[in-house]
């Protein structure tokens, strides 16, 4: 028996014209780990809320649904609830309750689960998903990656035949997503449990899977198992085959009758068979990249954000050349979001120093303020007189969107317009930026 078949749905969202879902049939087997891919905007997220329906959007719906045989609409809530579990993108979004183990309870608590049972699954859901060391903390303590897998582990007290996901890695750290899908991994293989799963992370997502739908456009491309799924796509010559597992480009790349690799294990064996009945070329030469003007120089910078709490960046050098494109990698908690903090000048090293083309940044300077002022919509930017050679650090496309003026011409310009706001000289007034000088004609400003 299938638990989900999807026959010929259509949805339109209210006031559009194309739909998001166009005539899809689909089938998710029991105990099936479906991965669902397609470019960004092609309806995924749009179908797996249709699947449950708490979370479905408002429009107009065509086709149907089933589920274990029945009309999904003529499922109970409670059924819904207790056997169709959902975990979303955001890790904020699905918190309820302030301590891990309440929030792990609180679905068996909603459903009316007796207390013993409520006890034993909760047990055997922090053993499982090893989360025992921080059962007791607060959930405004955890990370993001810890506080997905709290979703997780709160869907699955519940028990569900199968748990639906929409992107639950978009939102996590390489790491943390790696961990995350591992566990749906787990979750399938030990517990039987079917996984409906959007990602975009297809090179740890596709070897999980049973079988794989890519969409696009609100329909469905192509359908069935990782190998079947990308010879087809190869076939179409479409672009989603860009975003598959590298085992499967690399095979795609060359004219062979052997079966499409999926796993890196099963790309290398594919490489050494490959390598055995043709002979190989040597490498190209690797691009030399001469090393450019420094942009942003870091040398021995240490910071904590407490004075009794541990350094999250420590003794770090680092060097940005102009036209360069740095990624900063790291788990959570790694430092890499302060580091970025610390480069921006947004805030100020406890021991060694970040220069900005040779010149050491002033925290608090001129730069720093004028980016400040543009993250709360501030246009205009008074400089006093001995700040004017500053303007040498901030950005051009900055420059283009504030309006810099000397402190000496807006005291000559409020003088004029607070003695005589009637008459203020139009010449000097012209010279303002449009938001000052709505401003400065606002009687307010004769008080």
């Amino acid at each position: 028996m299938a638990l989900f078949t999807v026959e010929n749905l259509s949805f339109t969202y209210p006031g559009q014209t194309a739909p998001a879902i166009d005539r899809l049939t689909l089938t998710v087997p029991e105990g099936a780990f479906l991965v669902l891919c397609g470019p960004s905007g092609c309806g995924k997220s749009t179908l797996l809320r249709q699947l449950k329906p708490a979370l479905a959007p408002h429009g107009v719906r065509q086709g149907r649904i089933l589920f274990r045989d029945a009309p999904l609409e003529q499922v109970d809530q409670r059924t819904q609830a207790a056997r169709i579990g959902f975990v979303q993108q955001s890790p904020e979004n699905q918190i309820v309750t302030d301590k891990v183990w309440h929030e792990l309870a609180f679905g068996l608590e909603s459903l009316g689960t007796d207390t013993p049972t409520i006890r034993r699954r909760v047990a055997e859901m922090a053993a499982f998903f090893g989360i025992e060391d921080w059962f007791y903390r607060d959930v405004a303590e955890l990370s993001g990656g810890q506080k997905q897998l709290l979703n997780l582990a709160s869907v699955m007290a519940m028990q569900p035949d199968v748990l639906i996901l929409d992107e639950p890695t978009s939102q996590l750290d390489p790491i943390a997503a790696s961990d995350f899908l591992a566990v749906l991994g787990k979750i399938n293989r030990e517990l039987g449990t079917a996984v409906v799963l959007t990602e975009h992370r297809l090179e740890e997502a596709f070897p999980l899977a049973t079988a794989v739908a890519v969409m696009d456009r609100g329909r469905l491309l192509c359908t069935g198992t990782p190998q079947q799924v990308g010879r087809q796509l190869k076939t179409l010559g479409h672009g989603m085959f860009l975003a598959m597992p590298a085992a499967m480009r690399i095979w795609a790349s060359v004219d062979t009758e052997a079966p499409c690799p999926v796993t890196v294990r099963e790309g290398r064996d594919f490489l050494r068979r490959y390598a055995a009945e043709r002979p190989l070329g040597p490498l190209p030469r690797e691009e030399a990249h001469p090393r450019r003007e420094p942009v942003i120089t870091a040398r021995g910078v240490w910071f904590r954000y407490e004075p009794d709490s541990p350094d999250v960046v420590k003794g770090l050098d680092l060097t940005l050349g102009r036209g360069e494109f740095l990624a900063l990698l790291g788990g959570n908690g790694a430092g890499k979001s302060t580091t970025l903090r610390l480069l921006s000048g947004m805030k100020k090293p406890q021991r060694g120093e970040i220069s900005l083309r040779g010149r050491v940044m002033r925290i608090g300077g001129l730069r720093e303020k004028t980016m400040a002022a543009l993250r709360h919509g501030v246009r205009t930017v008074i400089i006093p007189k001995d700040n004017e050679r500053d303007l040498e650090e901030i950005d051009q496309t900055v420059r283009r969107q504030l309006n810099f003026i000397s402190a000496q011409t807006m005291d000559t310009v409020l003088s004029a317009a607070l003695n005589r706001p009637a008459e203020a000289s139009p010449t000097i007034l012209t010279e303002l930026p449009g938001d000052v000088r709505t401003r400065v004609r606002k009687p307010g400003l004769r008080q």
